[in-house]
């Protein structure tokens, strides 16, 4: 069954673009020209991926975005973000607020196809095949991809999750941020180290009690990340 992929843009033409290409590429694809109506189409039709616009006719995509990690229903929705604003400042935002992966206008269709095969794509770190990861009070299902911290279920979006997973099957290695890049998004990927360094405060803002000072995931200045196993 193909990967379905929904695309929420205003633009009729880059609308008609998105859909050749992604089509084209193997995917189902559906348009929606306003966020009228767009969470319930996310619940009700679960895609494997959300292409996000900004600017927005009747909303702010990064309020949309806000709405979605909100929910529990639709809090792990993989979200790329295709926008004009370029501005480093919301390549941030837009990150830390719950997106995946930032693309700005204009694009290349050929990038853009291979961010969301990265997106799509099924981690390339060796993980347990088992049910479930426990390593002390953080615990993974891998089959319904749920996270949970001393019993409580943790909301994380599809890279976070990822994230906690290649780090559970790798404690105590230290792995620099383009090693964590290989793994998480993939070859090939167009994904920078900023982003990293921006998905690993966040994992940290969700399983750290002070996020500012971390007993798990640590940083080894001038190399990377290292995750210590939690008493």
């Amino acid at each position: 069954m193909p990967k379905h992929i929904l695309v929420i843009e205003d633009d009729g033409d880059l609308c008609t673009l998105l859909e050749y290409n992604l089509s084209r590429a193997g995917y189902e694809v559906t348009i929606r020209r306003k966020l009228q109506g767009a969470f319930d189409l996310v619940v009700d039709k679960s895609p494997d991926l959300l292409i996000l616009d900004v600017m927005l006719p009747d909303g702010d995509g990064f309020d949309f975005c806000r709405e979605l990690r909100s929910n529990p229903r639709t809090e792990s929705l993989p979200i790329l973000f295709l926008t004009a604003r370029s501005q480093e400042v919301d390549r941030v935002l837009g990150l830390e607020i719950g997106g995946d992966d930032y693309v700005t206008k204009p694009f290349s269709p050929r990038e853009l196809l291979a961010r969301v095969k990265a997106r799509l794509r099924a981690p390339a770190a060796a993980v347990s095949q088992a049910g479930s990861t426990e390593v002390g009070p953080l615990s993974i299902d891998v089959a319904s991809r749920k996270a949970s911290l001393r019993g409580e279920p943790i909301a994380l979006t599809a890279t976070e999750f990822r994230l906690l997973e290649f780090f559970l099957s790798n404690p105590g290695r230290v792995y620099s941020r383009e090693q964590l890049l290989r793994s998480i998004w993939g070859e090939g990927c167009h994904v920078t180290p900023r982003n990293v360094d921006v998905h690993i405060r966040r994992l940290r803002e969700r399983i750290e009690d002070k996020p500012d000072s971390p007993k798990w995931i640590q940083t080894v200045r001038g190399f990377g990340y290292r995750f210590e196993s939690p008493a």
